[in-house]
């Protein structure tokens, strides 16, 4: 029964999406009740996560036998990385400077009414991300589910051990028998992903026919959303292509049937973290090589924010346009810039993304009350954003897994 039901997972997540849409309108007041569903699921994946993060680091760094094979692999993870964000937001700048969906939108219009009391002396404090990033308290950063913070001290865990291979041999046994175990763990918590996606998309539809949260300002939020949907599936394509070229003997097909779990989890959880142990089993069995997917994947899940970057920009972009302002190359490339390193530095911080665009709109002079626009169909933007993101970054370790090593 449970191999039945495995194997026609994917139908029954189709189905159960149907389903969801159909009582969503008809029968709103079913999916009050129903939460606890996704939220368990979701309280799963992250239960399994960070275990999984920490040892597939520790693991992989701890039993390279030569330390100079991390300094290839970190410099090939890190050109990957930075490349794929200048990538994405350069493709945001073309998208939203060929088509400007602001036409006919009144900017007085849109933002009456909106506020939202973010303060303007909101900035970065360099202090603070490496206090952050370099915890006193690694049980603490695991009770708040930082994973910068997890992920540095995995690496600076993995080095000694590297460094130490006699005395560690135990110590990797250990957190390599504790990965598989959380690997097998994982596996039977994915038996819950049909229930929580039907649940979670359910709940949204009925909250939106209950409250009828339609408006005027809607239909240019749609527009920026559209064109953004486009800019982002290029960006998914260009990693997907490369793939596809040094691995011929992988079908497209094959790629984006396993990619499957991948795209249902991420959407689920809006979280890069929670696929990441599937993007990591999955970059595997396509082909990837290990030690580059241990190190590299966690990595990326932490600071290659690249679809994230992408949607600073654009949104930048749209609301200078819809103000009648068209900034120069000059003045673009540094707000790109700018959103690249607000996007890596402000990763632990609570309420990351409002850090990040109160940054960036004080540097265009955007009104900050044009956040709340970007708020109503956020939630389901941010869910597309990161199934982008999770599997361009599996992508990115089958790609660095073709260099030489």
């Amino acid at each position: 029964m449970l191999h039945w039901y495995k194997f026609h997972q994917g139908k029954i997540i189709w189905l159960g999406l149907i389903l969801a849409f159909i009582l969503g309108i008809n029968a709103p007041r079913i999916f009050l009740h129903l939460d606890f569903i996704s939220n368990t699921f979701i309280n799963l994946l992250k239960l399994c996560a960070l275990p999984i993060v920490c040892t597939s680091l520790i693991v992989s760094i701890g039993s390279l036998s030569q330390i100079s094979q991390l300094k290839k692999v970190a410099i090939n993870s890190a050109i990957y990385i930075i490349a794929s964000e200048i990538i994405a937001v350069t493709i945001g700048l073309i998208i939203f400077n060929l088509f400007d969906v602001s036409k006919g939108i009144n900017g007085a219009a849109l933002l009456k009414g909106a506020v939202y009391n973010v303060p303007y002396t909101t900035k970065i404090d360099s202090s603070q991300v490496f206090n952050y990033l370099f915890s006193g308290n690694i049980f603490d950063s695991l009770v708040k589910f930082d994973i910068l913070p997890i992920v540095i001290f995995s690496i600076m865990f993995g080095l000694t051990c590297a460094f130490n291979q006699t005395k560690a041999k135990p110590v990797l046994e250990f957190f390599a028998s504790a990965r598989d175990i959380f690997l097998h763990l994982l596996n039977a918590v994915m038996y819950l992903a049909p229930f929580a996606i039907f649940v979670l998309i359910g709940h949204a539809i009925a909250n939106s026919y209950l409250t009828g949260s339609l408006s005027v300002n809607l239909l240019g939020l749609l527009k920026f959303v559209g064109l953004f949907f486009v800019a982002l599936f290029i960006h998914f394509l260009w990693p997907l292509i490369l793939v596809i070229v040094f691995y011929r003997h992988i079908s497209l097909k094959r790629i984006l049937t396993e990619a499957i779990p991948i795209f249902a989890t991420a959407f689920i959880s809006s979280s890069s973290l929670a696929a990441l142990p599937i993007a990591l089993e999955k970059a595997k069995e396509l082909g990837g090589n290990p030690k580059v997917i241990n190190f590299m994947l966690p990595i990326c899940a932490s600071m290659n924010f690249a679809s994230g970057m992408m949607y600073e920009i654009t949104a930048t972009l749209f609301f200078l346009h819809i103000f009648g302002i068209h900034p120069d190359l000059v003045t673009q490339i540094v707000l790109a810039i700018a959103c690249i390193l607000t996007g890596i530095a402000v990763g632990g911080i609570p309420e990351t993304s409002m850090v990040s665009f109160v940054t960036i709109f004080n540097m265009a002079h955007i009104p900050l009350s044009a956040i709340s626009i970007l708020m109503p169909l956020d939630r389901f933007v941010d869910r597309v954003r990161t199934m982008v993101n999770i599997f361009s970054n599996m992508c990115g370790t089958l790609i660095v897994s073709k260099s030489k090593i």
